[in-house]
């Protein structure tokens, strides 16, 4: 009985294994094969083109249902070659939009990211199954079609952020659709979202709600919009770039449901809390009002508020007086507080033990006392910014505790001292900027070691001695060519490859260099490819070590404004991605290498005020430098310069390299021009006399002549007498 029985359960086992074998290996229907070859033919092979006509659901960019015949229900954009479908005609790619009705069991059309161009068609709104429309990253221009969301009660996600779109849209041609979760209408610049009017009741309950950056409510005050109230389950909001008005609406700080809340750059005013709180505690997570016009202290119990802040940007405002102690509480990961007027001391409690900062920026304030609080320990830290303050002492020791650490600023402030040795060990510093403060010492050796060192700025300090020789050892200086993929440490390491990407939150990191005799702002990707070294406006002494030319991955070189001597090293040709070189204000002397034309990057140069000679080079970049570039160097000659090489000035060409590379040749030594003079003179002398002296009728000849005209010269001085 029981073999029986076992039997019966093995032939029911391949039965439904078979069953399920053809549901799920019947692959698309012919209905939805005829469907895609013809939006394919229709757009000359442009759209499905890595389709071979078999089944779909085995194709690159589909996916089909597991159960129900294998209906085709998601398709991607690697699906569509749009580039080559703009090139047929824009009536054939508006018929591909149209037939893609014809796929009935459609959920999930992605077409995002594709440099599509024209207008949205209406056609879309025909896939009546249609769940997920991504529109985003396109060149879509005109209104967004009422007809494309008249009949689509099933939409859950609707995205056409990042595109050309114009005109006023209103919110509530959504208002039917029950099923919206996800709505991003953002940065359509052109765009005037209105949600105020008409009246409007909406039906659909949001989770996430992106309307950056497309003048919302523009014809009614740049108010929030009204509707936000009701929808109860969002957890994402987003309408920065707004010019909202008003204080911070404290509806929208204590949701209980909101953990994402973005309002940078509008124009909000007024105290960061100007409501009462009620005991109530906020649900925000990621939290962004950076750019507006908030002024006054921090509610001291910020910490309590807010419980469970991780990410907060409240920059580039006007708040006031101390670093709210609870703040030390939270389980922050970015902390930017930068560009206000915070006064005090840095709490003890953001930076002890404990602590998961991964980016703390509180640049520009008026910040005092020590650099950092003694006891800081910070393990997770990788970007410290603390420019323009108000510190004093020396670099603070606790740095050492945060081996993470990639970008060091501490520009602009009172620290003094010597760069400390453990410094140069620290293994993942990308970029160390200690600009304009009363650093003193010698440039050590160690410095070499920081092979990961992409930015160097320690100038208007009082370093003194030479600089090292051994600069050539900084890896990404010299061989590693900065990259997206491969060699950049910020790929690398991920988090700051051009965003700091928590949870949902994009914060992008960046800092500003001095580069050209101004200051930019590097964020994101030219951040982390930027590469230079400023040592500018210090002491340093000595010749220019030769191995500088050699770090050819430099994009800007600043040694002016110092005491170095000798001459320009001709190993800077080698510095082929250059765009900056100043070498002013110093001592140096001899010609300018004329093999630093092969500098085609080069756009800012300044040899000025330093004992240089000879002719200019002016070709290539060099014949775009005015005369600003050479000024102070009286010896110097040649375009730009009023001052014309005279004859005897040696041509700087190629073919006079070792007049700098071996020294000046023997032929143009004093000592040889004389010799040959009195040689000359002694061969002449011996040649005409040693003739007289052997031939006697020349002899005489000669005397003869010179007889008469010392008697023709006697008569005519007779005449005056």
């Amino acid at each position: 009985m029981t073999s029986f029985n076992n039997n019966v359960m093995l032939l029911w086992y391949i039965a439904i294994t078979f069953l399920l074998h053809c549901a799920w290996g019947q692959g698309c229907s012919k209905e939805q094969t005829r469907a895609l070859l013809e939006i394919r033919n229709s757009t000359n092979g442009s759209a499905f083109a890595e389709w071979d006509g078999r089944d779909c659901c085995e194709a690159v960019g589909f996916s089909c249902n597991s159960f129900g015949g294998g209906l085709l229900g998601d398709i991607r954009a690697k699906v569509f070659d749009w580039a080559k479908i703009r090139a047929v005609t824009s009536h054939h790619q508006a018929h591909a939009f149209c037939e893609l009705k014809r796929l009935k069991q459609l959920s999930s059309l992605d077409l995002g990211n594709n440099k599509m161009e024209g207008t949205i068609h209406p056609c879309l709104g025909q896939i009546e199954n249609l769940e997920q429309l991504d529109l985003s990253g396109n060149r879509f221009h005109g209104n967004v079609p009422p007809l494309l969301l008249s009949n689509q009660s099933k939409m859950t996600l609707f995205d056409v952020s990042g595109n050309q779109l114009e005109g006023l849209l209103s919110i509530s041609i959504f208002a039917n659709i029950s099923n919206l979760e996800y709505l991003d209408l953002s940065n359509n610049y052109r765009l005037e979202v209105e949600t105020e009017s008409p009246s409007w009741v909406p039906t659909f309950h949001l989770t996430k709600l992106n309307l950056a950056n497309c003048n919302l409510n523009k014809n009614n005050g740049h108010v929030i919009p009204s509707f936000i109230s009701t929808q109860l389950y969002l957890n994402w909001l987003d309408l920065s770039h707004n010019s909202i008005e008003g204080s911070i609406p404290c509806q929208l700080l204590f949701n209980s449901s909101i953990q994402g809340l973005f309002l940078r750059s509008n124009k909000l005013a007024g105290s960061f809390l100007d409501c009462k709180a009620n005991n109530q505690t906020s649900s925000i997570v990621s939290f962004d009002i950076s750019d507006n016009h908030v002024k006054g202290p921090l509610p001291q119990n910020i910490g309590h508020l807010f419980p469970e802040l991780q990410h907060c940007n409240m920059s580039s405002n006007a708040l006031e007086g101390n670093i709210p102690w609870s703040l030390g509480n939270l389980s922050l990961e970015i902390l930017d507080l930068s560009n206000n007027m915070l006064s005090g001391t840095i709490p003890q409690s953001l930076t002890t033990s404990g602590s998961t900062l991964v980016y703390l920026n509180l640049a520009n304030n008026k910040l005092q006392g020590e650099m950092l609080p003694r006891d800081s320990d910070m393990p997770k830290l990788e970007c410290l910014q603390l420019s323009s303050n108000h510190f004093q002492g020396i670099i603070s020791p606790t740095i050492s505790n945060s081996p993470s650490l990639v970008i060091l600023d501490v520009r602009y402030n009172y620290l003094s001292g010597n760069i400390p040795k453990w410094l140069y060990n620290h293994p993942s510093l990308v970029a160390v900027l200690l600009r304009g403060n009363q650093l003193e010492g010698h440039l050590l050796r160690r410095m070499c070691q920081m092979g990961r060192l992409q930015v160097l700025d320690i100038s208007y300090n009082l370093i003194s001695g030479g600089i090292p020789s051994c600069l050539d050892n900084v890896t990404f200086w010299k061989k590693i060519s900065p990259s997206l993929t491969d060699s950049n440490y910020f790929i690398q390491k991920g988090r700051l490859s051009y965003l700091i990407n928590l949870s949902d939150l994009q914060f992008e990191i960046g800092t500003s260099l001095l580069i050209k005799n101004m200051e930019y702002t590097f964020n994101g990707i030219p951040l982390s490819l930027m590469t230079g070294i400023d040592m500018s406006s210090n002491q340093l002494s000595g010749s220019i070590p030769s191995e500088i030319g050699e770090l050819s991955q430099l994009r800007s070189l600043n040694l002016s404004n110092n005491f170095l001597t000798g001459s320009i090293p001709i190993s800077f040709q080698n510095l082929k991605n250059v765009e900056s070189l100043d070498l002013s204000h110093n001592k140096l002397s001899g010609k300018i290498p004329f093999e630093l034309v092969q500098l085609t990057s080069l756009s800012t140069f300044s040899v000025a005020y330093n004992n240089l000679s000879g002719r200019i080079p002016f070709e290539r970049q060099f014949s775009t430098f005015t005369m600003k570039s050479y000024d102070g160097n009286l010896d110097l000659c040649g375009d730009p310069l009023p001052r014309n090489c005279s004859p005897t000035t040696n041509q700087l060409n190629p073919k006079h390299d070792k007049d700098q590379k071996e020294g000046t040749r023997v032929i143009d030594s004093p000592l040889f021009f004389y010799a040959f003079v009195a040689i000359s003179y002694a061969f002449g002398f011996w040649v005409f006399f040693g003739i007289l002296i052997i031939k006697k009728n020349w002899r005489l000849n000669y005397f003869r002549a010179v007889d008469r005209w010392i008697e023709s010269f006697l008569k005519m001085l007779s005449k005056y007498w």
